[in-house]
């Protein structure tokens, strides 16, 4: 008996898999671009806590994305879909670079990049399913991603929080608040010019 129910399982695991796929990949399609409010806290492999913010994020298609942390420390992310810059206030330096192609080295592409690439990059499960909440865990099947899991959870058509762990264990929780979907988003949004005096360093 044990047996016959263990062949149950095993046969039944591709296809609990790929339903989850399935539902990840329609949720993420109803996406088309996000606003949101954020707060993120960092802890480390033994749960203390290593950094907290605050703030606005935007996002939209295609691989548009604007992170603005503004407490404790002010940081300001941006991407077109080609070029992403890093803007930190303090030490007014600016890094750009090319945003590559790969939601395992650029967690917001999970809602701004192509939803069908996602079941390409990831094995995909269904974590936990609770009062009209579902939580999706990710795991990047890439060579050296940023992160080793990432979780995203819905609730109805509707992103709540991601969570993300590196291979040290430190993880990354990230919550939505105010979220609006799908409404027009400003392209200026998407753009940014170093301000006049400020270190630039440019990886392109």
């Amino acid at each position: 008996m044990k047996k016959w129910y263990l062949l149950v399982v095993l046969a039944l695991s591709p296809a609990a898999w790929a339903g989850a796929t399935e539902d990840l990949v329609s949720r993420l399609a109803g996406v088309r671009s996000m606003s949101c409010d954020f707060e993120q806290l960092v802890l480390d492999r033994g749960g203390s806590r290593l950094q907290e913010a605050k703030g606005e994020m935007q996002v939209s298609r295609p691989r548009q994305f604007r992170w603005h942390a503004d407490s404790p420390y002010e940081q300001l992310v941006v991407s077109n879909g080609d070029v992403v810059w890093i803007y930190d206030v303090d030490l007014d330096q600016v890094i750009e670079r090319a945003l590559g192609d790969q939601v395992g080295n650029t967690p917001a592409l999970l809602f701004s990049g192509n939803p069908e690439e996602v079941a390409n990059e990831f094995t995909i499960e269904e974590a936990d399913r609770h009062r009209g909440r579902v939580t999706y865990r990710l795991r990047p099947k890439g060579e050296e991603p940023l992160f080793s899991l990432l979780e995203v959870t819905f609730e109805g058509d509707t992103p709540r929080g991601m969570r993300l762990e590196d291979a040290l264990g430190q993880q990354t929780t990230i919550d939505f608040s105010n979220v609006r979907l799908n409404t027009a988003l400003d392209s200026s949004l998407f753009e940014f010019e170093p301000p006049e005096g400020a270190d630039v360093v440019s990886e392109l």
